[in-house]
């Protein structure tokens, strides 16, 4: 019995079919037949069995199945921490950043340029407090934020105790986003105090909010919101701002086919701090070209609206 023949196994199990394993791992059908065939003959049972619905394993062969999957799981393992990580540090990125569909646009545009044949590249999408910590830790080799110049004391003196540092890409007027049949929708800018008359969208939970650690482009202490939905994925905050009249506020950024085409945005009226955004990283670490290649790429698509 070898590795190779366990594999088989494994992949014709998950697939429900010999041709498709054959076709995921890159080898000729015939090949995975025969290595099964060698396999049922050594150990003395039928693993799999064929009818006009597919394969199927066996009795015998859900057993064995049963049998051969710790070892399976511990060969991913191994191969996972001392093989697949071989990869040139020079193509391996980690990036951290809040929920911005320009960021999402950057890392696509990133990828097409890619042309090696290994690498490992990670695209996470979450709130600016775990942002911080992913890069801190390690788990990120960049992290993508905004400030304003009312959170920057604050927030650097937190990068500061965490080794990290913030290096700003672009200013930018906060935005509205509404819907297309909004109210408010035909307005050239739209005031802080007019957002107050309708439901206010933003991406957190009360009990976890913080002023410096804010998704949206206006802190809820500037406004008097007495209607609040909070979400935590921009899925669910395109739909309700699409198929209601809740608003929210942000960049402003939304580039053509990454986010809701039902979904305007419309910039606030002055007085209004700007968004700072721009990219963490370690205060240690020396970015790689792979990394440097991704922040030329987001800011050029910053920097083009």
């Amino acid at each position: 019995m070898t590795l190779s023949q366990i594999e088989y196994i494994m992949e014709i199990y998950r697939c429900g079919s010999m041709n498709k394993a054959a076709q995921h791992l890159f080898v000729s059908q015939s090949s995975i037949s025969t290595a099964i065939r060698e396999l049922e003959e050594e150990i003395g049972i039928t693993v799999f069995v064929r009818s006009n619905r597919g394969i199927a394993l066996t009795e015998e062969g859900q057993e064995f199945l049963t049998k051969i999957l710790p070892i399976w799981e511990q060969y991913r393992e191994i191969r996972s921490t001392y093989i697949e990580k071989k990869a040139p540090l020079s193509y391996q990125l980690s990036i951290s950043t809040q929920r911005y569909p320009f960021c999402i646009k950057a890392f696509v545009e990133f990828l097409r340029k890619q042309n090696s044949p290994h690498f490992r590249f990670g695209f996470k999408e979450c709130p600016m407090g775990k942002v911080v910590e992913e890069v801190q830790t390690g788990k990120s080799d960049l992290g993508i934020i905004f400030l304003t110049d009312m959170t920057e004391p604050s927030l650097t003196r937190l990068f500061s105790a965490k080794n990290l540092e913030f290096h700003e890409l672009k200013r930018i007027r906060p935005h509205v986003f509404l819907n297309e049949t909004h109210p408010y929708a035909d307005k050239t800018e739209i005031t802080q105090e007019e957002l107050a008359a309708y439901p206010y969208l933003v991406f957190s939970k009360k009990e976890e909010s913080s002023l410096s650690f804010s998704e949206e482009a206006i802190l809820q202490q500037n406004v008097d919101f007495s209607q609040i939905i909070y979400v935590n994925d921009r899925a669910t905050a395109y739909n309700v701002l699409a198929h209601t009249t809740a608003l929210s506020t942000g960049s402003g950024l939304l580039p053509k086919g990454y986010c809701d085409t039902r979904i305007r945005a419309i910039p606030l009226a002055d007085p209004v701090e700007d968004m700072r955004i721009g990219w963490l990283k370690r205060k240690d670490s020396i970015l790689s070209p792979i990394a440097l290649e991704f922040i030329e790429i987001l800011e050029n698509i910053i920097q083009a609206y």
